[in-house]
């Protein structure tokens, strides 16, 4: 066998190639893939561990034993030997434990097998539009670095999987699935000439149940806890914005812990829809308490300007009664100009009585009647205030705009409006 070894290696020159100066020679290669791990989305990379196998004829290695030589892989520093690489690898590596983890034999007819264990961190360019509902294809390029298509050119096996054989512990992927792997060949246009190059593409689907968990039921959790804002009365204000603050700052922090595992892309994830749209939803709850404290605002300035109008007109008609009984016609037919108007000021303040108030749904009722009994004593006094036309162009919408229905009303209207949200939003990421 030492005899036979180094008869084949006499007058070896590894560095030429086999069929040197004719046609190029055919380098079969096959993946047999053991585990993926480490997909990175920020560096948009993964891992790749799988055993290398590239089979070649050498006629210059023929020998006359009737099996194929199983040799140490010493022996692959005396023989020519492609200069596989991998085109869009980060990183690569050899296994060395406890040996150099490489095989090789070679058959009477003088074909090369040549079998080693490698791992690769290769480059992923991902698309997040759909991000977690994503899928991403992975691409592991083969090529030649020296030899131009006319000298070297690669091919994939001919078997069932193309070439291609995975692991099946890889369907416990953590993160994702595996759904499919595809292979190419094709070659590539540079400077220097074509290069032969093979492609094997792996596909997979983002899991995400951990995202459901983590990101999209605490947001929705925190905008249904937002809307107790509504049932709480609107003189508890250091309640109502202790609450809506809290929820617009837990929002914030969800997206920026998210943002900070993200790649800084330019344009808005599936995900990032979903928790601006919460952030929105929680925001408007302040914006509706804003809202209701200045309705409240207006209807208090009006009520007290009409206060001090009918406290200086009672005044006026005191003074009235002490004229002389000789302007007693006049006084009287004022009396009736002024009855023919007859107007109370605190009418027209829908919290504060139910004379000119059109019937309302019983969400109203219940809570202006808390403020009714507040305002008894006012609403017995006698006010009478003609109302001009000039005061009827003058009043404000807000006039006619009862505070305790805008949160009546925040309390369906919301709920509403994130149940319908949240239609669209699944349908169009998840389902469509």
């Amino acid at each position: 066998m030492t005899a036979l070894l180094n008869k084949l290696i006499k007058g070896y020159d590894n560095r030429l190639r086999p069929n040197f100066g004719g046609d190029p020679v055919i380098i079969t290669v096959g993946l047999w893939v053991l585990s993926i791990d480490s997909i990175n989305v920020v560096d948009m990379d993964y891992k790749l561990d799988f055993f290398l196998r590239q089979l070649w004829t050498d006629p210059r290695l023929s020998h006359d034993w009737n099996q194929t030589l199983a040799l140490s892989n010493t022996m692959l520093d005396k023989i020519w030997v492609p200069d596989t690489y991998f085109e869009n690898s980060k990183s690569s590596k050899f296994h060395k434990v406890t040996m150099v983890n490489k095989l090789l034999s070679i058959s009477p007819d003088g074909g090369v097998h040549y079998n080693a264990r490698v791992t690769v961190r290769a480059s992923c360019p991902m698309d997040l539009h759909l991000f977690p509902f994503d899928e991403q294809h992975c691409d592991l390029n083969i090529e030649s670095y020296g030899y131009n298509a006319e000298n070297m050119q690669y091919e994939w096996e001919n078997r069932t999987d193309n070439g291609v054989a995975v692991n099946k512990k890889l369907d416990d992927m953590p993160q994702y699935n595996l759904t499919g792997t595809s292979t190419k060949r094709y070659f590539t246009m540079y400077y220097s000439g074509n290069w032969s190059r093979l492609q094997s593409s792996f596909s997979f689907v983002r899991r995400s149940g951990y995202f459901l968990i983590h990101i999209y039921a605490p947001c929705a959790l925190i905008v249904i806890l937002s809307w107790i804002s509504f049932c709480i009365p609107p003189d508890a204000t250091a309640a109502r914005i202790a609450l809506g603050i809290t929820s617009v700052l837990t929002i914030t922090t969800i997206l920026n812990m998210l943002n900070t595992a993200m790649p800084k892309v330019s344009y808005v994830k599936a995900i990032d829809w979903y928790l601006i749209g919460s952030f929105l939803f929680v925001f408007s709850v302040l914006v509706e308490y804003t809202f209701v404290l200045y309705v409240v605002n207006v209807h208090n300035k009006r009520l007290k300007r009409l206060m001090i109008e009918h406290q200086i007109q009672e005044a006026e008609e005191a003074n009235a009664s002490r004229k002389p009984a000789m302007n007693g016609s006049v006084a009287n037919k004022n009396h009736r100009e002024s009855h023919d108007y007859d107007y109370d000021p605190l009418e027209s303040y829908s919290a504060f009585s139910d004379k000119s108030k059109k019937p309302s749904t019983h969400l109203c009722d219940r809570s202006k009647s808390k403020r009714h009994g507040a305002s008894d004593d006012i609403e017995s006094r006698p006010l009478t205030y003609p109302r001009s036309p000039q005061c009827r162009v003058k009043t404000s919408c807000f006039n006619v705009i009862d505070p305790d229905c805008i949160d009546d009303y925040a309390r369906v209207l919301f709920p509403v409006c994130f149940f319908i949200f949240n239609i669209v939003y699944w349908l169009r990421f998840k389902f469509l």
